[in-house]
């Protein structure tokens, strides 16, 4: 079926290649779907449930259980470690049993797992529930991470992505709300409930997502790519034509020409690529274009081990960048509200986290324009300077305003530098390895939220808080710092 549609990659390629694509005969495909709005919908969701849950836990545990402090913030962050192992085998899941089907699992498991913190159960069975929630919900989480980047046009990337990261800010900012207030009026069992009746509300959304066939990518990997190269030709082009392509054109006539130097011959489209030939593994240099030398280490080294089937090794360096700033982003989570109430300012702490997902509500749908009009740097440094200018003005907070002020800057900076990461990292994957790339990024993110309480909790003691925010914007810095290294040819790579 693929063959009758597509026509060969070499003439997709060849137009690259000579500078002058023929004109798209189709219309730009359009953002707001069905698919899009159900599945930016069922994101908010998942996203609201944590949250709600997320900011609960430790006072429940403490208040119903009289656990000890450690542990009851280990009933809370337990959700943090099951997520994280989620992300490592969400990828082959999708590969095996295919992306929706998967979806509406791990949604329904999410439901079932929020009720039974209804039944009370014994500490250790709280932890358990915790654990396997947490996988629920990067099960979840991922998967629709990897649809939605799979259905967004290619050349509306990071418009697309920065709105259906708006889902996450309203969760974020909508769920403690909720959970706290409810938890302080009606007790803890209505709160459960409401975040189970939230949970719920995905299943719906899920059932009416249609991704198209290219996005339900299982199965063998030539096929796969037959149906990619079918549904590219049938887009009229749009993604032979986007930046991306044109730098996998370019880059593969130089292989055809290294390839006909050598053996005496006329190059062809065709020739064989030096590290992927004779092999039917994902090859770096096929599904991708490296952004540094870096990337092309990395990308050989975990290529050649088991993990090349749980991490796509282009994503690790920007992602890592991300898992930096949000490790400085949990100092944030955890230390704030002590911080607030040691220095008086606990009234405008209640609704820091409100000013921080306004700032991100009304910013990122610019952002994610301008991204996918001047690329990354233009957007990105300004966000990461932002970051770190929030992080002295919350060391050095002397009223309400200032802490507020400081809440506007952050989420700024943290919502542009997350949804644009995002794009950097899926734009240029293979749509076979969507769900890896999607994976490994949020991986680094959970590993920045998740030790960032544990080894700053050890430094505060040592430094005060105030000293402590002064080194959160020393971490913003040295994210920048490792942002410019990682895409200092982004541009030139495009």
């Amino acid at each position: 079926m693929a063959s009758s549609v597509a026509a060969p990659t070499g003439t997709s390629r060849s137009r690259g290649v000579s500078g002058s694509p023929a004109p798209c005969s189709a219309r730009p495909r359009p953002l707001w779907t069905r698919n899009f709005v159900a599945g930016t919908f069922l994101n908010f969701f998942i996203a609201g449930n944590y949250f709600m849950l997320m900011v609960v836990m430790t006072a429940y545990a403490l208040s119903v259980y009289q656990a000890p402090a450690s542990v009851a913030a280990f009933c809370a962050s337990a959700f943090i470690l099951g997520t994280l192992f989620s992300r490592f085998v969400t990828a082959p899941l999708m590969d095996r049993v295919g992306r929706l089907p998967l979806l509406i699992v791990g949604c329904c498991t999410e439901v079932a797992l929020t009720a039974l913190y209804l039944l009370n159960e014994p500490l250790g069975a709280l932890i358990g529930v915790r654990l396997l929630h947490g996988f629920a919900y990067g099960v979840c989480s991922t998967v629709i991470a990897t649809i939605i980047t799979s259905i967004v046009p290619p050349e509306r990337k990071g418009e697309g992505i920065g709105y259906f990261m708006l889902s996450i800010t309203l969760g974020s900012a909508i769920g403690p709300f909720a959970g706290i207030f409810l938890a302080n009026n009606f007790g803890y069992p209505v709160t459960f409930a409401v975040a189970a009746v939230l949970a719920s509300l995905s299943i719906p959304a899920a059932l009416l997502l249609r991704p198209p066939r290219e996005t339900r990518v299982k199965g063998r990997k030539a096929a796969a790519r037959e149906e990619m190269e079918a549904a590219e030709e049938a887009a009229g082009g749009a993604v032979a034509d986007a930046p991306v392509e044109a730098a996998r054109s370019e880059a593969a006539a130089v292989r055809a020409e290294e390839a006909a130097g050598d053996n005496g011959t006329e190059g062809a489209e065709g020739a064989p690529c030096p590290v992927c030939a004779g092999t039917d593994d994902d090859c770096p240099m096929c599904t991708r274009i490296p952004s540094t030398h870096l990337e092309e280490v990395v990308a050989a080294k975990v290529r050649r081990s088991p993990l090349v089937r749980f991490v796509e090794a282009g994503v690790l360096p920007i992602a890592l960048v991300c898992g930096l700033l949000f490790f400085g982003y949990s100092s944030l989570l955890t230390f704030l509200t002590p911080y607030a109430n040691e220095i008086g300012l606990g009234r405008a702490a209640s609704v820091f986290f409100v000013a921080y997902a306004l700032a991100m509500f009304i910013t990122r749908p610019f952002t994610g324009r301008a991204f996918d009009r001047v690329g990354p740097h233009p957007v990105m440094i300004p966000a990461f300077f932002s970051f770190a200018a929030g992080m002295v003005v919350v060391a050095f907070a002397a009223n309400d305003w200032m802490l507020l002020g400081a809440a506007l800057l952050l989420g700024f900076g943290v919502g542009t530098v997350q949804s644009c990461g995002l794009a950097m990292a899926v734009r240029v994957s293979s749509d076979e390895r969507l769900g890896v790339a999607n994976a490994t990024f949020y991986m680094l993110l959970d590993v920045g939220v998740g030790i960032g309480p544990v080894l700053l909790g050890v430094l505060v003691p040592l430094i005060g808080y105030s000293a402590l925010y002064l080194c959160m914007a020393a971490v913003g810095l040295m994210a920048l710092a490792l942002f410019l290294v990682v895409a200092k040819t982004e541009k030139g790579a495009r």
